[in-house]
């Protein structure tokens, strides 16, 4: 039989997951529900985005793109950022991720150094001990 180390016994259920879970539920119930959890939108990916994921799995887009974002992608948030902020950004310097877990886990470990104390929401990041 298969047997795992005993601190795996401590790991819960990513919050998050569990709130959408709840959600889901009442929602199937007929209960009129506006989920905060998880961040997944109550609404159909708009066609335009869907057409455009198409046209790059049909144009040989697959696999993972680099660890900071594509560099059009990037540039493009610095263009936007210039437009709408006037603040100049390098695309050097602009990281873009999978959601908002990936971005405090990031920032955690930018500035988590020995003694700093960091708070963070809950729901959280994955598995939150019981």
């Amino acid at each position: 039989m298969l047997r795992t180390i005993s601190g795996f016994d401590r790991i819960g259920e990513e919050n998050a997951f569990a709130v959408l879970a709840r959600a889901t539920a009442l929602t199937a119930q007929g209960k009129d529900i506006i989920n905060l959890g998880i961040g997944q939108p109550d609404f159909k990916t708009p066609t335009h985005i869907v057409e455009a994921a198409i046209k790059a799995l049909k144009d040989g887009h697959h696999g993972y793109t680099p660890a900071n974002g594509l560099l059009s992608t990037r540039e493009a948030v610095a263009r936007r950022t210039l437009t709408t902020t006037g603040v100049e950004v390098s695309p050097e310097n602009i990281i873009i991720v999978p959601g908002g877990k990936v971005t405090m886990f990031a920032a955690i470990m930018i500035f988590g150094e020995a003694g700093a104390e960091i708070l963070y929401p809950d729901p959280a990041f994955p598995f939150t001990a019981r």
